[in-house]
């Protein structure tokens, strides 16, 4: 199947959008430190102007976070539409295996509209997600107040409201989607993390820059795309305002401003509505201007971003006469790798394995580390982690390097040390993602090993510090895990109220790099491993 492109304007100096604030937009961010992977505008139903920050180009699909909960909005929207669904839809009715389990007189009042407008009223967010029934947890958890009296930004009122849509649909959300939103939008069916079965819902869709702005531009034309209608308009009317106030709720301007069913109304400038992930994933709609904005990125605050963008938006807007306007963006490549010398211990290590104590704190609160960077096994129902049986293979280009996480998923990379990177596939449970790799001897006993899952908002980082038998690795990330740890901090204020909960969560946060990337200590084995009982994915 062939998937047009959206139109690309061809005279910049004519689209009343100055590209050229747009650019300089680009390098205030670059400036703040916000890390743009991607951004686009668009302007009248074409690309004014676009940029990619290499290694990330215009096929990498990227990690969206929670702007999936826009995209199971719109399979709400489509069942809604057809009856398949309705608003008062119970949660009971649709899983009444918990009707004589739970008399809990709220639960029947809990519909689906009350999960996707988050005014469910449910606590609920931090439940095991290795847990045996996840729904029942839920179900099980905490009220903050009756279903439909407040607020309050919980992910997993969207997983429930997935696997009740796939309950009433017969079918997964992917399978439901594809005929009506991916096929008419010429979007390549993308990935999205399941559990138990079930798409995810409020997270684990990854999705093309492209991609992306097609959903969001059908969306400003009231559902139409292409000259033809694919959303219902109704439901474009009805996600996309603001069907809750949430002043009290949150702690930045725009994330205040009202919430719709998967969208956010925006505080900066006004008759602007968004999908938004963590870390700065957006799909802005600028509803006066007949404008959309599309950003990947890596950064943890996200109302400074937001800030940024509506300054220079809007003077976008206003100044559109400047002449040499060029669609290219140009972002920062963040390619470039230092060759470092090699060293003589290649030949002491040379295939040698290695087993690491783990971490017993890290595997009981279901966070073991992983080769992949917390942003990507945050929210996996299979994490991973508890990296074992690490082998060295050197090469005159680089290194094999071969480990087993949880016990039972074996993988190889070749990290280049010839001054480039390695793009290759490795996979761990339901995720299996492209990644760059590349490393380095940064003294004659120290071996760095950086890895980019080119889906995801961080860079990896391991250093090995080799002495006779004895191996300590030291795990890190860019940006780095405070970072992150600082945006969920934030919203679990959001979640938790009161002054001890607050204190709690502003000490831990400073020390959560440390708790979550400790050092693992270990040494070669023994043993020869004669039996590979490891699947070879």
């Amino acid at each position: 199947m062939a998937f047009d492109s959206i139109p690309r304007e061809k005279q910049p100096n004519n689209s009343g959008v100055n590209s050229s604030v747009i650019q300089k937009m680009a390098e205030e961010m670059a400036l703040c430190g916000i890390d743009v992977h991607s951004l686009m505008v668009l302007k009248d139903g074409k690309v004014i102007c676009e940029g990619y920050s290499a290694p990330f180009t215009a096929q990498t699909p990227h990690m969206m976070y929670s702007v999936s909960k826009s995209f199971l909005s719109t399979a709400y929207g489509f069942a809604l539409f057809e009856g398949k669904i309705q608003r008062d839809t119970k949660v009971l009715d649709v899983f009444p295996r918990f009707r004589k389990k739970l008399k809990d007189k709220r639960l029947e009042k809990l519909t689906i509209h009350h999960l996707l407008t988050m005014t469910a009223g449910k606590r609920s967010p931090l439940n095991s997600m290795k847990s045996a029934d996840k729904i029942a947890d839920f179900l099980n958890s905490a009220w903050i107040f009756n279903p439909g009296d407040g607020w309050r930004y919980v992910n997993e009122n969207y997983y429930v409201a997935s696997c009740m849509l796939c309950e009433v649909l017969g079918m997964s959300i992917t399978e439901y989607l594809t005929p009506r939103l991916y096929k008419p939008l010429g979007i390549e069916i993308p990935f999205w993390e399941h559990i138990d079965g079930v798409e995810a819902g409020g997270w684990g869709l990854m999705l093309k820059t492209e991609d992306l702005a097609k959903f969001i531009l059908c969306y400003s034309q009231n559902g139409v795309y292409n000259g033809r209608q694919i959303i219902p308009a109704e439901w474009v009317r009805e996600a996309t305002s603001e069907i809750t106030e949430n002043k009290n709720a949150e702690k930045y301007a725009d994330s205040m401003a009202g919430y719709g069913c998967g969208f956010w109304q925006c505080a900066g400038m006004k008759n602007t509505y968004r999908c938004e992930g963590m870390f700065c994933q957006y799909a802005i709609c600028f509803k006066d201007y007949k404008a959309c904005l599309v950003m990947t990125s890596t950064h943890s605050n996200l109302q400074q971003t937001l800030d940024i963008i509506w300054e220079y938006l809007q003077k976008a807007f206003a100044d559109c006469n400047c002449e040499n306007q060029s669609i290219e963006i140009k972002l920062p490549d963040k390619t470039s790798v230092k060759i470092k010398p090699r060293q003589t211990i290649e030949n002491t290590i040379n295939g040698k394995v290695y087993k690491l104590r783990k971490s017993r704190f890290l595997d009981f609160i279901g966070f073991p580390v992983s080769v992949f960077p917390m942003p990507v096994t945050f929210f996996a129902s299979e994490r991973g982690g508890n990296m074992n049986n690490l082998s060295f293979e050197f090469s005159q280009t680089g290194c094999k390097f071969t480990w087993v996480e949880d016990n039972k998923f074996k993988n190889t990379l070749f990290l280049n040390m010839s001054g480039g990177a390695n793009y290759q596939n490795i996979k761990i449970g339901e995720l299996d993602l492209q990644v760059r790799a590349y490393a380095y001897w940064q003294n004659e006993n120290t071996f760095v090993m950086k890895i980019r899952p080119m889906c995801a908002v961080v860079e990896r980082g391991f250093v090995f510090e080799f002495k006779g038998k004895k191996i300590k690795m030291i795990p890190s990330a860019n940006p780095s895990t405070d970072e992150k740890a600082q945006t969920v901090g934030d919203k679990l204020k959001c979640i938790l109220h009161g002054k001890f909960f607050h204190w709690w969560i502003d000490f831990l946060i400073p020390k959560v790099g440390r708790i979550l990337n400790p050092i693992h200590y270990g040494r070669q084995r023994t043993e020869q491993l004669t039996v590979d009982r490891y699947a070879n994915n």
